[in-house]
């Protein structure tokens, strides 16, 4: 289906695919608008072979002629872009995200951004909403299939010309089963990777091996709608929990074959060659390319965007589209600098290894933390600490404390909160004297016989054995004390309020345990279970002469990202304001009240409970303190190093002091 002449509403399908994922981006009611990018990958797809097998036909292919043309096309706005990028990232971020930003724009210049972001949490998780240059994986899922897709038409074109749909149709195919595949099995290699995604620029290759249309009939109006409805209605049925692409990636992508198909004589054809809509879709390349910086870095100052914000955002981004449309992307097109293809391809070589060689800079010195005033790299370094040197992945134990050859004294065990007393501990134990371990491993709650409600059967073996294990060793150890500490309300509860904004009920249960396989428990089957669980490990540890001491969740805070927050706050002064005091005490006692008095009705002899509750109040403000000169707190239910001092060491000297130093004999 081979045309030479312009077809705007191809344009216009640029514009329609542009503003979905913008709006996405900007949380301004398109929640599936990310499918935008499908779309963007057919319109590729159909005009790259377009003009592959124009070129075939009147034997004028070059191969170095086609990737000059892919560099005047792509280097210079997305080199503009990122030399922006770096420029405001150096005014803005902290040294660790400086950093991380340096370690993607050194994947994106080699092509291989895809393949950098699939070692993260994903394209929805909540920490690619700080990656400035995270959009940029689509470019290097089509710069890889421009640099693999002419080789494969030129072989087969020059062999069996014939076959070459057949060729399209078996790679799309091979693709989709693929991508269909790995969406259940690894979601992230999906979405990112050429494999998954590659039948999506296939299938506007295969568009340009049909015969042009030369007839028109109401079938083709009815294509079209059902074409334009299949492309919009994911951008509003479609979220974050939709498994993408796969089969789910088909309406978008079959919507814009059909489109592209129908041509622009249909009504939805003339709708899209409307001039506004061209104008949007002519800029949408540099649109795409700068408006998820400027969103991250607004993010960056206020953390959370008002409505006022993301209008304003918008209209920056189709300024900044706009300009580098007009002023780096038209010149280097058609203007003498980047004309013959020696010199379009030793520019874009030549920037891209510059501009790798400054982005290895600002990695290697870390972010170039002496950007950042000496008082804010102590606040940044409480958004970054999470007592990783005293957690392991496998429960492993690590000293803590004071060592020598003695005895261990006493054992910290806990999930990620034991991990954030862990300053604390660490404080009084070298103050007394005391030798200890610390078995700390993030979302593993320190009990034995317990297991998550949404585990396999296997998952939860897995997690008991685990727990058996570390309980095993503390009893060979036999310490004075083990300090139980963790996260007991969400064990009990499950997820609070504000944890649960935007995500499904399913979710609130998935923190909450059990002893038996309930899917979804009660407050009284989760608590009982913990209960059950508690008092047995105390009889067990009683026959050893172990004592058992439980530390009382710390207060949840209201406010999310509490650490951050307050850097930013620190940093863009008159910015941003978060407020000193947050949770009252009667929220509280109303969240975390039950689950405190279930663990205070396991005292024994043998079992003690620490509540450091009182330390967090205060008697004329019945108000939880979340910063001071320093956060206490890194989010809304771990402390910071500083808060850990400020909250837990009073009270662990407390209950530490009792414990008797055993010396080496």
């Amino acid at each position: 289906m081979m045309v030479k002449h312009y077809r705007p509403e191809i344009d216009g399908l640029r514009a329609v695919s542009v503003i979905g994922v913008v709006l996405f981006h900007l949380e301004l009611g398109f929640p599936g608008g990310f499918v935008g990018v499908d779309v963007f990958f057919v319109i590729s797809g159909y005009l790259i072979t377009g003009i592959l097998l124009r070129q075939l036909r009147e034997d004028r292919f070059s191969l170095v002629d086609f990737w000059a043309r892919r560099v005047r096309r792509i280097a210079p706005a997305a080199i503009a872009m990122v030399v922006g990028t770096l420029l405001i990232g150096g005014f803005l971020q902290t040294p660790e995200r400086y950093a991380s930003l340096a370690r993607s724009a050194m994947a994106h210049l080699v092509m291989a951004s895809n393949c950098y972001f699939t070692r993260d949490q994903g394209y929805f998780a909540e920490k690619s909403d700080f990656e400035p240059l995270l959009h940029t994986w689509s470019l290097s899922v089509e710069e890889q299939f421009y640099l693999i897709f002419p080789l494969i038409v030129f072989f087969v074109w020059k062999r069996a010309p014939q076959r070459l749909t057949l060729v399209f149709t078996s790679a799309a195919l091979i693709s989709f089963g693929w991508s269909w595949i790995e969406v259940a099995g690894d979601s992230m290699a999906a979405f990112f990777l050429l494999p998954a995604r590659g039948w999506e620029l296939l299938a506007g290759a295969l568009l340009a091996t049909l015969p042009q249309k030369t007839m028109r009939s109401l079938r083709d109006e009815a294509w079209a709608g059902v074409g334009f409805v299949l492309v919009l209605a994911p951008m509003f049925f479609f979220d974050r929990q939709t498994a993408f692409p796969g089969p789910a990636a088909l309406p978008p992508v079959l919507g814009a074959v059909l489109i592209i198909w129908t041509g622009g004589g249909t009504k939805i054809g003339k709708l899209l060659g409307w001039r506004a809509l061209v104008k949007v879709g002519l800029i949408s390349y540099s649109l795409y390319l700068w408006h998820w910086p400027f969103v991250v870095f607004a993010r960056e100052m206020v953390l959370e965007l008002t409505l006022t914000w993301k209008i304003s955002l918008l209209g920056a981004s189709l300024l900044a589209g706009y300009f580098s449309w007009r002023w780096v992307e038209m010149p280097f097109r058609s203007g003498l600098l980047l004309a013959t293809r020696r010199r379009a391809l030793a520019s874009g070589i030549t920037s891209a290894v510059a501009l790798f060689a400054i982005a290895l800079s600002i990695k290697s010195s870390g972010g170039f933390p002496s950007r950042v005033p000496a008082e804010l790299r102590l606040i940044i370094s409480d958004i970054a600490w999470n007592g990783a040197e005293y957690t392991s992945a496998k429960s492993e134990a690590i000293p803590i404390g004071f060592q020598d050859d003695g005895p261990v004294d006493f054992v910290l065990w806990g999930d990620s909160h034991g991990a954030s007393a862990s300053p604390a501990v660490n404080a009084v134990a070298l103050d007394f004297k005391l030798k200890g371990h610390a078995y700390l491993n993030n979302g593993t709650p320190p009990v034995t016989g317990l297991w998550f409600a949404d585990m396999s059967e296997a998952s939860a073996a897995e997690m008991v054995a685990l727990n058996e294990r570390v309980l095993a060793e503390i009893i060979n150890l036999k310490p004075k004390a083990v300090f139980l500490v963790g996260r007991w309300v969400a064990r009990c509860e499950g997820y609070n309020e504000a944890e649960m904004v935007g995500e499904p009920e399913s979710v609130r249960f998935t923190t909450m345990l059990v002893d038996s396989m309930i899917s979804k428990p009660t407050f009284k089957e989760a608590s009982s279970a913990l209960a059950r669980q508690i008092r047995a490990m105390g009889v067990r540890l009683a026959v050893h002469g172990i004592e058992l001491v439980i530390f009382q969740q710390v207060p949840e805070s209201n406010e999310s990202r509490t650490a951050s927050r307050f850097y930013t706050m620190k940093r863009f002064s008159g910015v941003l304001k978060i407020p000193q005091f947050t949770t009252t005490k009667d929220e509280f006692l109303k969240r975390q009240g039950r689950t405190m008095n279930l663990l205070k009705n396991q005292i024994t002899e043998n079992v003690r409970v620490i509540d450091a509750s009182s330390q967090f109040f205060f008697r004329d403000r019945d108000q939880l303190k979340i910063y001071a000169d320093r956060s206490y707190y890194r989010d809304e239910d771990h402390l910071t190093r500083a808060g850990a001092m400020h909250y837990l060491e009073p009270a662990f000297k407390k209950f530490m002091g009792w414990i008797p130093r055993e010396e080496s004999q």
